[in-house]
């Protein structure tokens, strides 16, 4: 199965990683976490390496653990292996390591059986052990230098490192001694980085490739020529201000600057035009937990308006920089052409998709324009808003917002959780803390001949664990 990406492979080693692209597209096959992420998204972990758990207490979780997994290098999963990596994914402080932050201690009551002892209630916990900060690595590899490129984990496909190329090509065989077996269709991966969109429709279309992310010019071609479509509205496009404070660009730290900007932009235009359709005007972020249906339009096309509000604000002649990656560039000059309209100039420094992450938390740039997910609004306050966030570089500290998270992220009550979070992001829309314009649909278009269940991950590539060889080539 021969898969087309735009998501470079930034490090194999789970406890050192991110939870996006990168995550879903390698990680994914060569680990397995304590739990794993519901297909359906409902936010509910299903069985992974832990086959069942229960809360002792709120704060206590026992995992029970499955038996008979190996690692690829032949060490045994067990309690004390999970235990071990636990106590590492904590160390280590990886970027993710936030969202499991309640985890105080790790407790073998068991060959099989493990004891998580949090320090708070956490409802998400269990949540986010299927993603990076879960994953499970053989303690025998924690040493070796070379996890990053080489890993070592109990998945159903194994790396072959000798026949990949950094920044080129990855290949996977299948794991034939992974636990769970293989269900009929399976088969060896070749993931080909290709970081321009129009790259991967032209290897699409000549038959290199059997699926790839396309953007959304892209894709309507790739529907015209006969290919499957695969759909997910999972993400927003639009600006995090990250220097409220005013360090880099002054004016920002000013409401009523960023709400002007909010006027400004003509969304439907954008959903029309730049994304074909493919996208949605909105301007909260939120899809589900966290969703407030007021907020939904929110900011409205209204340049004299945007006007009235620079002018109020002394910033008729505002500048700043924002980095851009190429495939999204279309969608910030859209909004550049809107604000010059108002008196804004807004400069766009193209970067390099595999830099861009590390990028957003530096102090360079008074706003980034990373698409974050729809969903998950936990996870969003510890990689955005938090004072402690990633991608709060400025570090600031909105104490409302931290009280509001904090007791949501300790309560086991849904109910309170989503009044909470409704309250958080009125917040974060009319004091703009992020701007949201459309909401964008993820697409991947793929050779319904050659490949059956294909369907786009939270994470903008394919839930690639799902997808198999169509029933009529399975075993070519």
């Amino acid at each position: 199965m021969r898969y087309g990406t735009g998501s470079p492979m930034q490090t194999f080693d789970p406890h050192r990683a991110d939870t996006g692209p990168a995550f879903s597209t390698y990680l994914t096959l060569v680990y397995d976490g304590l739990t794993r992420v519901a297909p359906d998204d409902t936010g509910d972990p299903l069985p992974a390496l832990a086959k069942s758990w229960e809360w002792i207490d709120d704060v206590t979780i026992e995992f029970v653990l499955q038996e008979g997994v190996q690692f690829i290098d032949g060490e045994p999963f067990n309690a004390y292996a999970a235990k071990a990596n636990i106590e590492r994914m904590i160390a280590a402080e990886g970027p993710r390591s936030r969202t499991v932050a309640s985890i105080q201690t790790a407790e073998v009551v068991g060959t099989y059986r493990l004891r998580l002892h949090l320090s708070y209630p956490d409802p998400t916990v269990t949540y986010n052990l299927g993603l990076s900060p879960g994953m499970m690595v053989s303690p025998a590899a924690f040493d070796n230098p070379h996890l990053d490129l080489n890993p070592v984990g109990t998945g159903p496909w194994i790396y072959d490192f000798e026949n990949s190329t950094i920044g080129d090509v990855h290949r996977f065989r299948l794991n034939p001694n992974y636990f769970k077996g293989h269900p009929d269709g399976r088969a060896d991966y070749e993931i080909r980085l290709l970081k321009d969109s129009r790259a991967r429709l032209n290897a699409l279309v000549s038959g290199q490739i059997d699926f790839a992310v396309l953007g959304p010019s892209e894709s309507e071609y790739a529907e015209r020529r006969g290919f499957n479509l695969s759909t997910r509205m999972s993400r927003w496009m639009g600006m995090t201000f990250i220097d409220r404070n005013g360090e880099v660009a002054p004016a920002l730290a000013d409401v009523r600057v960023r709400r002007a900007i909010g006027y400004a932009v003509d969304r439907q235009a954008i959903a029309d035009v730049v994304f074909f359709g493919f996208a949605e005007p909105r301007s909260q972020p939120m899809a589900t937990l966290g969703h407030v249906d007021d907020l939904k339009n929110y900011f409205y096309y209204d340049p004299q308006k945007a006007r009235t509000l620079l002018k109020e604000a002394d910033a008729e002649d505002l500048h700043f920089v924002v980095p851009v990656i190429a495939p999204i560039s279309a969608g910030y000059e859209a909004i550049q052409h809107y604000l010059k309209q108002v008196g804004i100039n807004m400069e766009l420094e193209v970067v390099e998709p595999g830099s861009y992450a590390a990028l957003a938390r530096t102090r360079r740039f008074p706003v980034n324009t990373i698409g974050y997910p729809t969903y998950d609004p936990d996870s969003r306050h510890l990689a955005i808003w938090g004072p402690e966030a990633a991608y709060n570089p400025f570090e600031l500290n909105t104490s409302q917002l931290e009280t509001i998270a904090a007791r949501a992220r300790q309560t086991l009550d849904e109910e309170l959780r989503e009044q909470l979070f409704e309250e958080y992001f009125r917040i974060i829309v009319t004091e703009v803390y992020s701007l949201v314009f459309v909401h964008v649909m993820d697409v991947v278009a793929y050779d319904g001949e050659r490949l059956a269940d294909v369907e786009v991950s939270r994470y903008i590539d394919p839930r690639l664990r799902e997808v198999k060889l169509a029933p009529r080539v399975t075993g070519l």
